[in-house]
């Protein structure tokens, strides 16, 4: 299998060299007798229809929905580049319902299609809107997806009677197999209206179709009220809702691309018939039936006065979807069979965009932290360089005595500090947005931070946590500004944004801190030895032109790595998946001969956990012949999750996070040892997930202890927090 492969891209300048790494990747399965499909074979597939693919999704704001592993493996949608994606990758800088902006990619050759095919890419979701009028969509889009009990078939059928209705409205159709088992009806239009305006269009020819096949065709939102009938999709005509573009491949096992058809195919057309595999002879043979859709975009007045005339019928909106602020004149956001009673829409929250005004902040919440990305060496050159704290990163808005503390995942913290949100009232300038870290100095030496303690903070019970905000108060380490007042500093540079937290916090008094920093890696490779004996991370290192990135690896993170030798005593099952591996429950022997739980290890690709759960079977027992036999699962465990000893794999049975989710194990005979890299150990633990490195077949499990472990060397955790300003 060839470790890269280099493709040579015709491109506007030239041609453009683009690197695949694992060309041999599998990313579709092979079936019905067809071998597999690869990364190579996706990318061959894109620079095939490269032409009509970019004539009808270049030059918009595209999400890239990935498969880095295949289609079997775990996806994600990504819509932001990606750190050191190709200089000739456009970008353009999208506005979303939640009032957010951020960048999105735009393809404009195909090179950029062979670098998505590299990053995993399966299916592109372009927008309905070209680069220069983000706001006004030149195209209509009609999703026609049949419910169970209808198929393909009842979606073409709708299709011919949609064709006629769009027709009668002035608009002219164009028609694509969804690559599923719907269709996907367009009509370019001209760019005179808001995406509000669009998608009262869109039901209003909905509505029509609707009374035109009752049987066939609903508009009903809610799945309990659509019945065996193919639903018309208004919602994707909104802002930051997207199908998968013509020709885009689809996530499924036969390799199904997203084909537009001539309306004369479309009646007898099989949407199998239109893979990875074939599409690229069927464009050669007769070219691509969208060819002229450009040629004479409509207007939606017509479909706008259908709209009128439902509104004169008492037809009102329609629901948006659930991310949306409720929307004026909107359905109540219950599904019939638990809805109570109709509500009025002052009943209702009040807009975001209402909401979000309330905290006077050119930035409202929720808003994600911009990353670091793990390196071998610390970068040299204009950078700021911090101690990496080990807590809850959190980004904390202030307005007045309103205070708000978002985690790393944008979910309310607030609650579980209050005083913190007593602290942050005092030292935080009014109307400000700041980046940091919440830690939690340990209890007992004062002298380290303590994770373990700080999990115990996240506590269901108001009197608990009122209990531990005296008895383990936390402190917030500030490290960046995002927001003051109407000022947004995420548009600015490091250096001024570090300068602007100093003067903002110059007076601050614990247990509000601003972090340390120097611009000499000398000195930050010191800190990197000397602040781990503090219960520190590592070092980050932050560039000072750089603006403030959300969601974004732009720094870089130095993080301690060992590795050491454990005993493999268990493992979970990969959740919804009865043979695959979810994690790898790791032990240590003590000075006692016990063996202690110590961690596990989590990421591995999908083919792998299956590969650890054929190999692994031999070695499952019971629980009364393991050493964990303490962990055997029962009714009514105690809710002890405060507890911090003894550290088990169990810890009753319940996750801090989500006291439903089951913790329980399948027990092996520890036997085996595996080796793993970790960066350090959290008392008797490691602290984060350990990662892979091999088996050691040359180790016997007795000799996994403690004593392998490098100890750090302690330091005194004030001389970290107190020193003022950047050295």
């Amino acid at each position: 299998m060839a470790d890269s492969e280099i493709l040579h891209v015709d491109g506007p300048d030239g041609a453009r060299e683009v690197k695949l790494s694992s060309p041999d990747k599998v990313l579709w399965p092979g079936v019905d007798g067809h071998d597999p499909l690869t990364k190579r074979d996706l990318a061959r597939y894109l620079i095939s229809v490269a032409a009509p693919f970019l004539r009808l999704n270049g030059d918009r704001p595209m999400t890239l929905q990935r498969f880095p592993e295949g289609i079997d493996g775990e996806e994600f949608f990504s819509k932001r580049p990606p750190r050191g994606a190709p200089s000739y990758l456009r970008t353009v800088t999208c506005t979303y319902p939640s009032r957010r902006r951020h960048d999105q990619l735009v393809f404009d050759e195909a090179a950029a299609l062979a670098w998505a095919a590299q990053m995993g890419t399966i299916t592109f979701h372009p927008w309905p809107v070209r680069t220069a009028n983000l706001d006004n969509p030149d195209e209509l889009r009609i999703d026609l997806d049949p419910q169970p009990g209808r198929d393909f078939r009842d979606a073409v059928t709708a299709a011919l009677a949609l064709r006629e209705v769009m027709a009668e409205a002035g608009l002219t159709a164009y028609a694509k197999t969804s690559g599923n088992r719907g269709v996907h009806v367009y009509a370019r239009i001209r760019p005179t209206h808001e995406f509000l305006h669009v998608r009262h269009a869109v039901i209003g020819i909905a509505r029509e179709l609707e009374r035109r096949m009752p049987e066939l065709v609903t508009t009903a939102w809610w799945k309990e009220e659509r019945g065996e009938r193919v639903f018309v999709d208004f919602n994707q005509a909104n802002r930051d809702r997207t199908i998968a573009g013509a020709y885009s491949p689809r996530p499924l096992p036969h390799a199904p691309v997203s084909t537009p058809l001539t309306w004369d195919e479309l009646p007898d057309a099989d949407p199998r018939d239109f893979t990875v595999r074939t599409v690229p002879a069927l464009l050669a043979s007769r070219g691509c039936p969208w060819e002229d859709i450009d040629a004479a975009p409509g207007d939606i007045s017509g479909a706008l006065a259908l709209w009128d005339a439902d509104l004169a019928r008492g037809l009102g909106e329609l629901n948006f979807p659930p991310d949306y602020p409720k929307m004026p004149g909107e359905p109540p956001r219950v599904q019939p069979s638990k809805r109570k009673a109709d509500r009025a829409d002052e009943d209702y929250s009040a807009p975001k965009a209402e909401r979000d005004a309330e905290w006077g902040t050119a930035i409202a919440p929720p808003y994600g932290p911009m990353l670091a990305k793990p390196v071998k060496k610390l970068p040299t050159g204009e950078y700021l360089y911090e101690p990496k704290w080990d807590g809850f990163r959190s980004i904390v808005w202030r307005s007045g005595d309103r205070v708000e503390i978002g985690s790393r995942n944008a979910l309310p913290m607030t609650r579980y500090f209050p005083e913190l949100v007593e602290a942050i009232v005092a030292n935080f300038p009014d109307h400000s947005v700041i980046d940091g870290e919440i830690v939690l100095v340990d209890p007992d030496s004062g002298d380290r931070l303590n994770f373990d303690a700080l999990q115990q903070r996240i506590h269901p019970a108001a009197s608990r946590i009122a209990k531990l905000s005296a008895t383990t108060p936390a402190s917030f380490v500030a490290f960046d500004l995002l927001a003051l007042g109407q000022t947004n500093y995420v548009e600015r540079p490091f250096r001024e944004r570090r300068a602007a937290l100093e003067e903002a916090l110059k007076d601050a008094k614990p247990p509000v801190y601003l972090t340390q920093a120097t611009k000499d890696p000398t000195l930050a490779l010191e800190w990197f030895s000397r602040f781990e004996g503090a219960g520190l991370d590592g070092i980050v290192a932050k560039p000072l032109g750089e603006l403030y990135a959300e969601d974004k690896r732009v720094m870089s993170k130095l993080k301690h790595e060992r590795t050491a030798d454990c005993v493999l005593a268990g493992y979970r099952l990969y959740k919804g998946e009865p043979d695959a591996v979810g994690s790898l429950l790791l032990g240590l022997y003590d000075a006692h001969g016990k063996l202690n739980s110590v961690g596990v290890i989590g990421a591995f690709p999908m083919a792998r956990r299956k590969e650890l759960f054929e190999e692994l079977q031999p070695l499952v027992t019971t629980f009364e012949e393991h050493p964990w036999a303490w962990a055997q699962p029962a009714g009514g465990l105690p809710d002890n999750r405060d507890q911090s000893a003894p550290r088990t794999p169990t810890a009753a049975a319940r996750s801090r996070w989500n006291a439903d989710k089951d913790l329980s194990f399948v027990p092996l005979r520890p036997e085996r040892v595996v080796e793993v890299k970790y960066d350090h150990m959290e008392g008797e633990r490691f602290r984060h997930t350990a990662q892979w490195v091999r088996w050691r077949q040359d180790r016997t499990p007795e000799s996994c202890t403690y004593d392998q472990l490098e100890e750090p060397v302690s330091y005194d955790l004030s001389s970290v927090l107190t020193r003022e300003g950047p050295a």
